[in-house]
């Protein structure tokens, strides 16, 4: 009840972020401009979507923080890859006995930290600060039991509808009252991945107001990955059993390389789905959902609450983004959101395919498979054409649909199913236990599907 509580609170900040920053950026004059012939919207949109979630992001795991016993480790590593960084913590923490506080005392007791070990550091007295360790352990009956030398002290504990677990600890006659955090441990890497996201994504902001190179684009992707590899220790070190004679592994060294030329190339095909409203927004949703049904099967609560916190910070820019609250409320994202929202994706996948057990490489690449598709048939179309695959043009799958004659929301409805049904596929060949072969093999022949029928419209 508790974590509804405070998603309530990161939506209702999610809101008002969104719609102070359409404000801002209008204001601004930092608008997409209609052009009539990629850009078919009537009006100046604002291009506030990413920064407005990325703040909400960082709201959301400020507020977080606060009432989470979280374990952040953000010491700074070095440039250097090394296999003894990928320590899976995941899931593996005993937090039953852990208790952390957040202190709201009328006496001169204060209980400054509990460690994993269950031990409390309390400060008997705040003017000299005198400090005693005591051991902390719960009773049957769930209340807390600390004791040190001469000092004993015992606890209530009260569950509250909208509020964290009181605690009222009485220490030798004084007492005070606690609100008892939610015990987390985050590994490092999911923090840091949201620095370099945001770094990536402030740099990416500036091409979208004021224009970069090609290159300078590049080079932030990479240099983004590379921090995170780097500080993390995670990187695309095999491919799986893909021909079914082994795991196909990867030397540190191209596994890097390997693991930057992926992310890129999945956050620029996000950013190429984002010419039409609803485009990013089904993508980014199809992204981070179809993993739950991988994590569900796992009791991953953890990853399921960080993935739920994604989608609520989401929300409000999908609502504004297909105006559905509105049509004088339309927000787009911009390059500097659509592309945090695909390295967000993108390194969640490589994560649970190269950390955890839950999902096999090539399933990560079902669950972004129309956004690569799209990417991957617009470049063979264009070099077919003799254009340049980095020149933006009229080339890409919704602008083939909008030539049907679909349009508006029909074309982003096509656009979920489509992608759905392949995360799906992706998914439920992981979950029936079809070998990592079977799966390349279909995913390679709906793709040569895909390109097919791309052509036959392109050409049509």
């Amino acid at each position: 009840m508790f974590l509804i509580y405070l998603l309530g609170v990161v939506l209702f900040f999610s809101f008002l972020t969104n719609f102070a920053f359409r404000k801002i950026f209008k204001s601004l004059s930092w608008v997409d401009k209609p052009d009539g012939v990629k850009k078919l919207h009537k009006n100046d949109i604002p291009l506030s979507g990413g920064i407005s979630f990325i703040a909400s992001l960082i709201f959301a795991v400020l507020i977080f923080n606060f009432f989470a016993g979280v374990n952040f480790n953000l010491s700074w590593n070095g440039f250097f890859v090394d296999d003894s960084l990928k320590q899976d913590n995941f899931l593996n923490q005993n937090l039953d006995n852990k208790v952390d506080l957040i202190g709201n005392d009328s006496f001169e007791i204060d209980v400054i930290n509990i460690d994993e070990n269950s031990q409390a550091v309390v400060v008997i007295n705040k003017k000299t600060f005198e400090t005693e360790l005591m051991e902390v352990y719960k009773d049957e009956s769930g209340s807390f039991n600390v004791k040190g030398n001469g000092f004993e002290a015992m606890s209530n504990y009260v569950q509250d509808t909208l509020l964290p677990p009181k605690v009222t600890v009485n220490i030798n006659g004084n007492e005070s009252t606690y609100y008892q955090k939610i015990n987390v441990n985050v590994p490092p890497f999911f923090i840091w991945m949201l620095i370099t996201g945001i770094f990536l994504a402030l740099i990416t902001l500036i091409d979208d107001l004021w224009g970069l190179s090609v290159p300078t684009r590049f080079v932030s992707q990479a240099l983004a990955s590379l921090i995170l590899i780097t500080q993390s220790g995670l990187y695309i070190d095999n491919l799986g059993n893909l021909f079914g004679l082994g795991s196909i592994e990867l030397n540190p060294a191209l596994g890097v390389l390997f693991t930057i030329f992926c992310v890129i190339g999945i956050l620029n095909a996000f950013n190429w789905i984002d010419g039409f409203n609803g485009g990013l927004t089904s993508q980014f949703l199809v992204g981070v959902t179809a993993p739950l049904i991988l994590l569900s099967k796992n009791n991953s609560l953890f990853i399921e609450q960080i993935y739920l916190f994604l989608v609520i910070c989401f929300l409000p820019y999908a609502l504004m983004n297909l105006k559905v609250i509105g049509k004088r409320f339309v927000i787009f994202m911009g390059d500097h959101g659509s592309m945090f929202c695909g390295y967000i994706v993108a390194w969640c996948l490589i994560y649970f395919a190269m950390e955890t057990e839950y999902m096999n490489p090539i399933t990560a690449v079902w669950i972004v498979g129309f956004v690569l598709f799209n990417a991957i048939s617009t470049i063979i179309i264009r070099i077919v054409n003799k254009r340049s695959p980095l020149i933006s043009d009229r080339s890409h799958i919704h602008h083939a649909l909008d030539r049907m004659g679909l349009k508006g929301l029909r074309v982003s409805f096509v656009v979920l199913v489509i992608s759905s049904m392949l995360a799906l596929t992706g998914v439920m060949l992981e979950l029936i236990g079809a070998s990592e072969l079977v799966s390349m093999l279909l995913l390679v022949f709906i793709s040569l599907i895909f390109l097919r029928y791309r052509f036959n419209l392109e050409n049509s």
